[in-house]
């Protein structure tokens, strides 16, 4: 969780959220919150800046309330544990993180945590797929993984080294590639590299560094047989898989039954499915997604 000072959600309603990021205060539109109405209309009046989605899937921000946006305010950042994130206005929408994955990031560490105490001779080495500015990757090498980070921006990779070196983690052994998911994960396996633990975050629709188009439903099973495939690991250490997402109409349980059908043997036990939620001030959940969450270990 991050503390009440770095990230909270004020308010949501009329398929909008009111977010606090620090010291700004940032309206976003927000496809989970389309069916309730928002609690407190006179909080709203003080946001920092507002974002209007046109066409294309691109927006505009405005100077809100409070004077001029924070376009460009490289002081800006949110900190959670030892990772600091450098926060950008983009015209998607998105800001640099994703406040939903807080509880995955800390899950990963557990796992990383425990990998290593099965193993004696290395560390555990971790794959991040669609690694946006690095959350999950930061998580693990600070618990003591070797990461290999992987996203199809390479301004996005870059900006997710900054965060790194703003953590006290650049000269941790995390290994930044700019490609294409499924072509990056299919070559592993060919080559017989294997993973002990692996991320992916895969958007409802991408494209790679090439052009090449990631469609969700298209797309989703051959990434998951590819990335059980890189978790084959002989060594009796725990192995663990996180898949989330935020593709409409897909539940916790489509993500159990996308991880189940790659990992066949998997038990019930080990594998579980959740929602990612944002929790509000006053108590109530806002959905953000879904995930599931698989490890090898029976302890």
């Amino acid at each position: 969780m991050f503390e009440p000072s770095e990230y909270q959600l004020l308010d949501f309603g009329a398929g909008r959220k009111l977010e606090r990021f620090g010291a700004l205060v940032l309206d976003r539109p927000s496809p989970g919150a389309g069916d309730v109405s928002v609690m407190d209309p006179t909080m709203w009046e003080a946001a920092t800046t507002r974002f209007a989605l046109e066409k294309g899937g691109k927006g505009e921000w405005d100077d809100g309330a409070h004077g001029a946006s924070p376009k460009g305010d490289s002081s800006w950042s949110v900190r959670h544990g030892q990772s600091q994130f450098l926060m950008e206005l983009r015209a998607s929408g998105n800001v640099g993180i994703f406040p939903e994955q807080a509880d995955n990031w800390g899950w990963i560490a557990d796992q990383v945590k425990q990998s290593a105490n099965d193993l004696s001779t290395r560390a555990p080495k971790v794959l991040n797929l669609f690694a946006y500015t690095g959350g999950a990757s930061l998580a693990a090498v600070a618990a003591g993984a070797e990461v290999t980070h992987v996203d199809s921006s390479g301004p996005t990779v870059a900006w997710a080294k900054r965060n790194a070196e703003v953590s006290g983690l650049g000269d941790h052994p995390i290994r930044w590639l700019v490609e294409d998911a499924i072509k990056f994960v299919a070559r592993e396996c060919r080559r017989g590299n294997r993973y002990d633990g692996v991320i992916a975050d895969p958007p409802t629709y991408g494209h790679g560094p090439k052009g090449r188009p990631f469609k969700f439903h298209q797309h989703v099973g051959e990434l998951m047989d590819l990335c059980a495939e890189l978790l084959a690991v002989s060594e009796p250490a725990n192995r663990f898989l996180l898949f989330s997402c935020h593709a409409p109409g897909f539940t916790p349980d489509d993500a159990v039954s996308t991880v189940s059908a790659a990992l066949p043997n998997s038990r019930d036990a080990r594998l579980t499915g959740r929602p990612l939620t944002l929790q509000s001030i006053d108590g109530r959940q806002l959905s953000a997604g879904v995930s599931a969450r698989w490890s090898s270990s029976v302890r």
